[in-house]
């Protein structure tokens, strides 16, 4: 199968401590009210950045540094509409101010085994309301009926509702639509078993709800309605999108002989575009980059870089994708 090629064309780069590192990161990157942000971790910081609305830069204004002794272990931190940072850690979330200042702190049981089950939070479409996962209540008879998904009040903490995940002792991450706030979806790698929830609020009332086939995480960049699941072992990409029909790639199908989709993150690169990774080894680094018609997954082109690799570009819905470097550089680019 031959595929054309188009040149990317470079428009900026930054550096971003810990970004290098940490690129794979459950909070490595986020959709949070419509904007994308980037997490690096130095030493002990946080370090929280907001890609820019402007192509030519990478980041918009300064960055988001926490201090060290504010949030000990924190597993996963999100910006919150109001300008705060939301923190999580081994039995608690805290909200903390840009100056520093710690807002409130919730605090509740920590994971029996933090090295495979870790929370994740994000705020609501109403920038009201933060959406945490915790571990849930053991039963009398030693039974556990999942983990849990909470709603604290963003103003002070307190609490406000809760329900059970089908999930237990997973690893979480929360993602939003990049056009619609409301669209909150949570990543919940359980051992073998890959939970992809779609998270919706009933008032104060959490409901999360399997979406797709089973076993297949949530990929990158989600718009207009419509979000993107892969295959964990690369098999096919599928599109979603309510009230349209489900559409499938598969890699035997649509890729070049011996190749399948690999990386985290494929994603709307614009309405009409998917950027996805391919490659013979899902652990490569040597992986190639396709653009996929948005509504088909059929490769368009592939992208030709100058003297660049990136074993997994994140597509920012705006016609530009990041590629993320050993030295903590990030590079913008786009189609010549």
């Amino acid at each position: 199968m031959e595929i054309t090629h188009v040149n990317a064309v470079l428009l900026a780069e930054e550096r971003l401590p810990g970004i290098g590192a940490g690129y794979f990161r459950p909070d490595a990157w986020q959709v949070r009210n419509g904007a994308v942000w980037m997490l690096g971790r130095e030493d002990k910081d946080l370090v929280l950045a907001r890609i820019s609305e402007d192509p030519s830069r990478v980041f918009e204004g300064q960055e988001f540094r926490a201090t060290p002794g504010a949030y000990p272990r924190a597993s996963f931190a999100s910006p919150i509409p109001d300008g705060a940072l939301a923190v999580v850690g081994s039995g608690y979330v805290a909200v903390v101010e840009a100056d520093g200042r710690t807002r409130w702190t919730y605090e509740h049981a920590p994971w029996a085994d933090e090295r495979i089950a870790t929370g994740a939070c994000t705020a609501d479409a109403s920038g009201r309301r933060l959406l945490v996962t915790t571990p849930g209540p053991t039963h009398p008879d030693g039974s556990y009926p999942g983990d849990l998904i909470v709603v604290l009040d963003l103003t002070d903490g307190s609490f406000l509702g809760q329900a059970v995940l089908p999930s237990a002792s997973a690893g979480y991450g929360f993602q939003q639509s990049l056009t619609d706030p409301a669209q909150i979806f949570l990543d919940a790698p359980q051992g073998d078993t890959f939970h992809a929830l779609l998270v919706t609020l009933n008032g104060d009332t959490p409901h999360a709800e399997h979406v797709g086939y089973e076993d297949e995480p949530f990929a990158g960049l989600a718009r207009d309605g419509a979000f993107l699941k892969l295959d964990v072992g690369g098999d096919w990409l599928g599109r979603y999108q309510p009230g349209h029909p489900d559409v499938s790639a598969d890699s035997e199908d649509v890729l070049p002989d011996g190749l399948r989709f690999v990386g985290y993150r494929p994603g709307f690169l614009d309405a009409g575009r998917v950027l996805a990774a391919i490659a013979e080894d899902q652990d490569g680094e040597d992986n190639r980059h396709l653009l996929l018609d948005a509504h088909t997954l059929r490769p368009t082109a592939e992208i030709a870089y100058p003297a660049t690799t990136c074993c997994d570009p994140l597509a920012l819905g705006d016609g530009t994708w990041l590629t993320a470097h050993s030295d903590d550089t990030l590079r913008r680019w786009r189609t010549a």
